[in-house]
């Protein structure tokens, strides 16, 4: 069973092996697994154009709008 934690979702715009840098979209509580999902549905009300990462809660008071770097992308399967 995993944990409920708190995760951040971004729209990627670089990536460079496990890190990506892009804009938050929005928070997610959940399990990673749940968190997944709320990135591939993302997409998928994008027609897929956009790629969206799940990456470790954004530590932030005003994310939006808000570019971040080299974040550990944590929705890639090994």
């Amino acid at each position: 069973m995993e944990h409920t934690m708190k995760f951040s979702l971004i729209n990627v715009s670089e990536h460079s092996g496990p890190f990506v840098s892009g804009y938050w979209l929005q928070d997610h509580i959940g399990s990673l697994a749940s968190a997944r999902e709320a990135a591939h549905a993302t997409e998928a009300a994008n027609s897929n154009k956009i790629d969206v990462a799940v990456v470790p809660e954004l530590s932030s008071t005003t994310p939006v709008l808000g570019f971040f770097s080299n974040l550990a992308r944590l929705d890639v399967e090994s």
